[in-house]
């Protein structure tokens, strides 16, 4: 239901800045998704503090997004205020460190770092979310994780809209996650480098770009669907349950890797929903085993 006072405060505050019913679909590298009542883009500390004050006062549904890479919105969409971080890119050079807002997107970051002869995150390479995503998921490969590299993180609590300053051994990471809870928004975090050629720096982002291209399959999706259940690998359970290229909709499980499901381009969040229930099932059935999602699943879903 349309509360006119809260359109009246949102569009005061934020003006251009502010979206009403946008469709997610256009926002989510899924591809699919239904509308969000709002769409706010915050450019600085002070501007979301002021939102989590109208959310508070409107008792509003909120969900924070950076480049919506790993998540699957609901057809019937969000009743709340998805709050972007991805105008929140700014960035901080101090020698061999650097401290950056949570909207700076990986590849942003990676350019920064050839443009400066900093090396130590290559391996971040070809993933397409933000800083803050990043923290949050603890994101990397096998071996490496963005945690290694951090010093400090900065966090806000929406409860209290107090600022919390955290250094590395202060947080918990571990694979795939870490322990930022739903009421902490990501702002900014520090992270160490050290120096090296812009050759040899672009010479491992293509190594790594490379591999990833190697094994990942193209199309609209939101990466790995499911967490590795150690020790065994989520895609090759899928893969022995016979479930490669079985389609629903326009969303298939991806024939190169089956940890993928893909969007044709006309899918529904309902079609990826239900291929997600079948793995679980299926792979439950067979190896009695429950795959946990590494995506995040926003709005109704039946």
């Amino acid at each position: 239901m349309l509360n006119t006072k809260l359109e009246s405060i949102l569009l005061k505050e934020f003006g251009k800045d502010i979206l009403k019913d946008f469709p997610m679909a256009q926002y989510t590298s899924f591809k699919c998704g239904g509308k969000a009542k709002y769409l706010i883009f915050p450019r600085n500390i002070e501007e979301v503090i002021k939102i989590f004050e109208i959310i508070e006062n409107f008792n509003e549904d909120f969900l924070i997004l950076g480049k919506g890479t790993n998540v699957l919105i609901s057809d019937d969409g969000f009743n709340g205020i998805v709050i972007s971080t991805l105008k929140m890119k700014n960035f901080i050079l101090k020698g061999e460190e650097i401290e950056c807002e949570c909207g700076l997107k990986i590849s942003e970051l990676l350019k920064i770092c050839i443009e400066n002869s900093l090396s130590g995150i290559e391996f971040l390479s070809g993933i397409p979310g933000t800083i803050g995503g990043a923290i949050r998921n603890n994101a990397g490969l096998k071996e490496k994780w963005i945690s290694e590299r951090i010093n400090y993180v900065e966090s806000l609590n929406i409860k209290t809209l107090k600022i919390i300053k955290r250094r590395r051994e202060e947080i918990f990471f571990d694979y795939r996650k870490s322990d930022f809870k739903k009421d902490e928004f990501i702002l900014k975090t520090e992270l160490f480098l050290q120096k090296e050629k812009k050759d040899k720096i672009k010479e491992m982002i293509k190594k790594y770009l490379k591999e990833r291209v190697e094994k990942q399959p193209l199309g609209y999706s939101a990466g790995s669907i499911f967490k590795n259940p150690y020790p065994f690998y989520a895609g090759e359970l899928i893969e022995k349950c016979g479930l490669k290229g079985y389609s629903i909709g326009d969303c298939f499980i991806s024939s190169k890797h089956a940890n993928f499901i893909i969007n044709k381009g006309r899918g529904r969040a309902k079609d990826v929903y239900e291929l997600i229930k079948l793995i679980k099932e299926k792979v439950k059935e067979k190896f009695n085993i429950e795959l946990e999602t590494e995506i995040e699943l926003i709005g109704d879903f039946k």
